[in-house]
């Protein structure tokens, strides 16, 4: 499909961004001209709280602008990436971008060298506005280097992210894969469907046709797979950390003991449910030998209703009805102001996300293709959309911006309570089992596989503080390890298990996945509380959308009711999912003795 061929109603209206590219070169210009006044403030901005209150709207202003222009390139290259016009628009931002972090890079270190004039400013009430997110600058006190070290380290930015960059821009090939005597097309896209395949011989071509191309370059991967390792670690070391992990934590001001609380409920209390859960797979599909590359074959083969837009929001509206009036109209307002771009076509980038700011809608892209995962998506999406608009309407430009440690809460809660809908409204048992299988699965993915990445990407990061060399072998050695500890005695590990590590790209993202495991548990223990009636519940957590990055992460969630510091948070996650266990095992058991 082309995309000239999808209906305007069905993309997304950019315009509301800009016009013209008039207005968007416009708006650059205003950009450096505030970046001149800032430059021009260096050495005045701190003399007294009049000067040091312009400085600082300012520079809000500029970044204002920078997320506007970026947001506005950024949307329309990813679905004309052959547009020049937008490709030049984007490359002028970011190298702009670049500019202004380098030219400001003494702002941090004369903060902190004047911290105790700053406390001072910050008592007035004039700044009260900006009190958290200076309070947050002084707290890097104990990180900050001199003037010539920052700048020196603010250089290396450009090429400290050499290794992701080539990840990024490596592109396999793939030999296709046989379906009954045809030659089917493999790549990331399709690989899940041919492990869903009932043909074992289909699902162990597919897994090998994939990764072996990864063992094919795996010194090229463990070369930068270990370079974002050593980049972590080199920068938590010179910033005066103890590490990775601490350095990561550290904008989030959240303790270690949490990244490690999640590791053992995962890894450790509570993985027999799991290893349970796969023993239950391997008895339904009577298999006598069961490999990690058949754990995605369906427990339950129910075909789902396809479904139009018009449809998806008919559900959508229904299942957000229990957040009250406003947030349904914020829904609305999504489909009627074209926040969504829909349909996949020619170039458009894969998958789906939520992108916006302050100054903008909270815009959608999706590829929707009007089965079950497509709604499901969308009301993930909306989930982050939503919450990204109460927040911008509720907050500051100074503080609407949520951090990632939280970003995932909203949208998980939105998918779990479209999951709960499909089990209220199953026609048959049959149905109902193949919700309660999409639950688990989600589940697992989330609550269970990615604690599982953690704990991988901590050793290496580990290795990479210790100086350890980091050679494919021992990468994919310890990755191989870490599955069958994962999957448990009942699934036997293929031979390139240790590859499929290379993979994956949240290991580039510097403890990104743990975050997945917390916004599950966050939702799970909210989406109970909803579903039993509670308001004060109910009231707490739209609180904590409107909250933005206004507060610590974790005091935003202890605001919301679910404390992330709490044993009783995971406990009653894990437990929720063996009560699903429980029940979806006693469904599928009396439907196999039906038949």
């Amino acid at each position: 499909m082309e995309r000239k061929s999808i209906a305007i109603e069905d993309t997304w209206d950019l315009s509301r961004i800009y016009a013209n590219k008039q207005e968007f070169y416009t708006d650059l210009e205003k950009a450096k001209d505030l970046l001149s006044s800032l430059l021009q403030q260096k050495d005045s901005f701190l003399e007294n709280d009049d000067q040091f209150l312009k400085f600082h709207q300012d520079e809000t202003m500029l970044s204002r602008y920078i997320q506007k222009l970026h947001c506005f390139a950024h949307l329309h290259c990813d679905v004309e990436p052959n547009n020049q016009e937008y490709q030049t628009m984007y490359a002028t931002i970011l190298s702009f971008y670049d500019q202004v972090t380098s030219s400001l890079d003494f702002y941090t270190v004369m903060m902190i060298e004047n911290s105790d004039k700053v406390a001072q400013y910050l008592e007035d009430e004039k700044l009260e506005d900006y009190r958290y997110s200076l309070q947050e600058v002084l707290r890097q006190k104990k990180h900050v280097l001199s003037q010539e070290l920052e700048t020196i380290v603010s250089k290396t930015s450009s090429i400290s992210d050499i290794s992701s960059q080539v990840f990024d821009a490596l592109r396999l090939d793939y030999d296709p894969v046989h379906v009954d005597g045809k030659e089917k097309v493999l790549n990331s896209a399709t690989l899940t469907e041919f492990l869903k395949n009932k043909d074992p011989k289909v699902r162990k071509e597919a897994y090998h046709n994939f990764f072996k191309e990864y063992k094919k370059f795996e010194n090229v991967y463990a070369a930068t797979l270990s370079g974002v390792m050593k980049k972590d670690a080199f920068y938590a070391d010179v910033k005066n950390f103890e590490g990775p992990l601490e350095a990561s934590l550290f904008d989030d001001n959240v303790p270690t003991s949490l990244f490690f609380k999640i590791l053992e409920k995962a890894n450790v209390q509570y993985r027999p449910l799991f290893h349970r859960y796969n023993a239950l797979k391997k008895k339904i599909l009577n298999l006598d030998t069961m490999y990690n590359y058949d754990l995605n074959i369906p427990l339950v083969q129910y075909q789902t209703k396809k479904y139009t837009i018009d449809e998806c929001f008919d559900i959508i509206l229904d299942v957000v009805q229990i957040f009250g009036e406003d947030y349904v109209n914020i829904i609305k307002k999504a489909r009627e102001e074209r926040w969504i771009d829909y349909y996949p076509h020619a170039g458009k980038r894969i998958g789906a996300y939520s992108s916006g700011c302050y100054d903008t809608n909270p815009y959608i892209l999706m590829n929707f293709i009007g089965d079950y995962n497509s709604l499901s998506t969308m009301i993930h999406e909306l989930g982050h959309s939503a919450h990204s608009y109460l927040s911008c309407h509720h907050q500051s430009p100074v503080n609407c911006d949520y951090r990632i440690f939280v970003a995932e809460v909203a949208s998980t809660v939105n998918e779990t309570l479209l999951i709960n809908y499909m089990l209220d409204h199953a026609s048959s048992e049959k149905e109902k089992a193949y919700f309660l299988y999409e639950l688990l699965e989600n589940c697992v993915g989330l609550i269970f596989r990615q604690p599982m990445y953690a704990d991988f990407e901590h050793i290496l990061h580990t290795w990479a503080k210790e100086g350890k060399p980091m050679s494919s072998q021992m990468i994919t050695d310890l990755y191989y390890t870490k599955n069958a500890e994962y999957y448990g005695p009942e699934i036997t590990m293929d031979e390139y298990v240790g590859y499929s590590c290379y993979y994956i790209p949240h290991f580039y993202y510097n403890y990104y996945v743990y975050k997945y495991t917390l916004g599950m548990t966050v939702a799970l223990a909210i989406v109970s509380r909803l579903l039993n009636g509670d308001e004060k519940q109910k009231e707490a957590y739209l609180n904590f959308l409107k909250s933005g990055g206004s507060k610590d992460p974790v005091d935003l969630l202890k605001d919301a009711l679910v404390n992330p510091l709490e044993d009783q948070l995971y406990d009653d996650a894990f437990h929720y999912f063996e009560t699903i266990l429980n029940e979806f095992e006693k469904i599928i058991l009396d439907m196999s003795s039906t038949l």
